[in-house]
């Protein structure tokens, strides 16, 4: 039997799905154990990226008993999803100055981008360190050091998901940047949501890496942590905001749609308090309300609202204290 004959059957008795190996089989065979693990982008489903056909190839002497064993031998083979670096132009609401910059994005794949990448340098731009975000990422903390004996990245943020109708897996796959600055995902491993999820439920996965280099005659470590943590919530149908004076009566009360609260918001003069109501329904259909306080020592308040996706987008409003207006 001839090779591709053996290979094209070992595909189908093995079940194995080669469609979309073919976004990503560019590097296939250039591991470069150097590159830097610089965050992860999150799927709903697998990253289909390894070349199996090739492996089989290559690898036909150990195939025995009808049974494939792939082990650290099989890196090479391991595909690659290659971001492209885009520009972006960003405009500042009060001024209407659009600024210019670029990201690293993940064209024809859905996902959410959490990772912090160097933009090379180019026309005489010097490089840079951006940090490329989807707004799914809520409660996102970003570390960035850099010293002589030690480089460090720490990303954690958490991904909320309604818990009506969302059973999907979460695939977290790391993604890195090689010394030439090209950025890559890598197929990961997923977390996946099954039977009932009660508000508040979570799960977390997290990448690490540590490597030493030399640099200058020393020693330096170079270390990247990435946690994402997946977290259920019961979909908002409605927003109120309680504007409550010093002996706790209620000044104001607006309610909003979720996604319609306003980017900002000027408190009454005599607010001491605001609380954000929230209403939401159980797997049972019974009404919950959930409460949030903010003083005057909060720059902010923040809301939810559920997308399409079953995604729940955290956003922020501005609280503009000094610019109280009378009742």
């Amino acid at each position: 039997m001839r090779i591709k004959g053996l290979i094209a059957l070992l595909i189908v008795i093995l079940g194995v799905s080669l469609s979309g190996c073919q976004l990503a089989l560019e590097g296939a065979g250039e591991w470069v154990n150097d590159d830097r693990l610089i965050g992860a982008f999150i799927t709903t489903e697998y990253l289909d990226l390894f070349d199996f056909e090739r492996y089989l190839e290559d690898n036909i002497g150990k195939i025995s008993g009808g049974g494939i064993v792939i082990d650290d031998s099989a890196k090479p083979y391991e595909g690659r999803l290659y971001a492209k670096l885009k520009e972006r132009v960003l405009t500042n609401e009060d001024t209407g100055e659009k600024i210019y910059t670029e990201e690293y994005v993940f064209e024809d794949v859905s996902g959410v981008s959490y990772f912090v990448a160097t933009i090379p340098e180019a026309d005489g731009r010097e490089s840079y360190v951006t940090s490329g975000s989807d707004e799914a990422i809520s409660d996102g903390q970003t570390g960035l050091f850099r010293g002589d004996n030690e480089d460090k990245i720490t990303l954690e943020g958490t991904i909320y998901i309604s818990s009506i109708g969302n059973r999907k897996s979460h695939y977290i796959n790391p993604v890195y940047q090689s010394p030439d600055g090209r950025v890559y995902a890598m197929s990961g491993q997923g977390i996946s949501m099954s039977g009932v999820q009660a508000e508040g439920a979570a799960f977390s996965q997290t990448l690490e890496e540590t490597s030493t280099t030399r640099e200058n005659g020393k020693n330096k470590e170079v270390s990247t942590s990435v946690k994402i943590s997946i977290e259920v919530m019961l979909p908002p149908e409605r927003i109120v905001i309680l504007q409550m004076d010093k002996n706790s009566s209620i000044l104001s009360s607006r309610e909003y749609s979720p996604g319609q609260v306003p980017d900002k918001l000027t408190p009454i003069e005599e607010t001491d308090y605001i609380i954000v109501e929230t209403y939401k329904r159980d797997l049972t259909g019974d009404v919950v309300v959930t409460r949030e306080l903010f003083s005057k020592e909060d720059d902010t308040l923040f809301t939810f609202s559920c997308r399409d996706d079953g995604i729940c987008v955290k956003k922020w409003t501005e609280l503009l204290w000094d610019s109280n207006v009378k009742r």
